[in-house]
């Protein structure tokens, strides 16, 4: 069982990153220990690679040029991304969401 909601939003922030090898090598090896430890959250993150490889499926590529795709590539993050993010309940809340949103960009 999962201990509490906000360590799992936590790590629900990192699944995209996760996917796409975005991590720093130790929020890599903290997350797949996560995923290792809470078999449930295991599924979320296949559903999420599913998903991922869906879209990546539909994606033209052989059609665009490498620097279209990458901005589409961008453009799907940014979409998802802005998909998950967590609305504030307050103003200490928006101010933590904005701090992890900033510590998660590097």
């Amino acid at each position: 069982m999962i201990e509490s909601v906000p360590m799992l939003k936590a790590f629900e922030k990192k699944i995209v990153p996760y996917l796409d090898g975005a991590l720093s090598k130790e929020e890599h090896a903290e997350f797949e220990a996560f995923v290792r430890t809470h078999p449930e959250f295991n599924a979320k993150v296949k559903a999420r690679q599913e998903e991922v490889e869906l879209l990546t499926e539909k994606i033209p590529a052989s059609v665009l040029s490498p620097a279209s795709r990458e901005g589409l590539e961008n453009e799907m993050r940014t979409s998802i991304f802005n998909l998950l993010r967590e609305e504030p309940e307050s103003l200490f809340d928006g101010l933590r969401i904005r701090w992890e949103e900033f510590r998660n960009r590097n």
